[in-house]
């Protein structure tokens, strides 16, 4: 079977512009949602989620789909939102989330039950890493090494990574905000010395034997044509790519495709849509270290 993965970040949960006014973009957020109809939903600033538990229960309702909220410091919560025909919840971790991140997330546990000849349950993180620090966002990114093994080693990050892949072109950097570069490019020796951005965050997702799934298909296709596609911009500033999805390396035969999904002015974020061909999963064992 087709396993669907989608990543958006909600800007401020799809009900407030950046300084807090009132501004419903959740019924278009919900509109791109259904288009994809993915059967896992890596949702990132799903603000009011917690404290008003209707949010939720909209969502829930209007998507046709279950959802775990992560708690976090900032109220800007992850969530992962699933498909019970598809998938069946089987844990839920956030206590390293919550205190390891300024946004939370929450390690969701599935058994692909659409497909029972897979044996390995899947886990499945939505992140949304430091905005403000490439030092504490590459912190966060080692617990989410350490968190995606836990539960039989198969598993797929999703989210708003918030700094460069690896091989990604670096934007203008003049044009960025000054916070922005200043989080995201190496330290210069002088105010005249170019901007450089700094990979160190895909570098210890890598180490971590994780693997960008954009990077995975343009080796594939070896079509620089394709690949300024699949490393374009997701975020509307800033000129990055930073929404991603990072997989392990036992998922790495099951991806068939990678795509990007405008959201015009619903967000401030464009959606990455990811599929996977379960069958190239029967023969995954499971993983366990001390």
């Amino acid at each position: 079977m087709l396993l669907t993965a989608m990543t958006l970040n909600f800007q401020y949960g799809g009900r407030s512009d950046t300084r807090g006014r009132p501004e419903n973009r959740w019924p278009a957020l919900v509109d791109i949602v259904k288009k994809v109809s993915p059967d896992l939903l890596f949702g990132q600033e799903a603000h009011g989620w917690m404290t008003d538990p209707r949010l939720q229960a909209e969502a829930e309702d209007s998507l046709g789909m279950l959802a775990k909220v992560a708690p976090s410091k900032s109220g800007a919560h992850t969530v992962i939102m699933y498909r019970p025909e598809v998938l069946e919840w089987k844990h839920w971790e956030t206590k390293y989330g919550f205190e390891e991140s300024r946004h939370g997330f929450g390690v969701a546990v599935f058994d692909i039950t659409a497909d029972p000849k897979v044996t390995v349950p899947l886990t499945a993180i939505s992140a949304h890493l430091h905005p403000s620090s490439l030092l504490r966002a590459a912190m966060e990114a080692d617990v989410l090494v350490e968190r995606i093994y836990r539960y039989g080693g198969m598993g797929i990050i999703g989210g708003d990574i918030n700094y460069q892949g690896i091989d990604d072109d670096d934007p203008d950097w003049e044009k960025a905000a000054p916070y922005f570069r200043a989080a995201r490019c190496h330290r210069r020796s002088g105010p005249d010395v170019p901007w450089l951005g700094n990979t160190l965050v895909a570098q210890t997702l890598s180490d971590g034997d994780l693997y960008d799934v954009a990077n995975l298909i343009a080796t594939r296709l070896d079509d620089p044509e394709a690949d300024r596609e699949l490393f374009a911009p997701t975020g509307h500033h800033g000129g990055i790519r930073n929404d991603q999805f990072w997989i392990t390396d036992n998922m790495r035969d099951a991806v068939l495709g990678y795509c990007r999904v405008p959201t015009g002015d619903a967000g401030d974020h464009d959606a990455v849509v990811t599929t996977y061909e379960t069958t190239a999963l029967h023969d995954v064992e499971y993983l366990e270290w001390a």
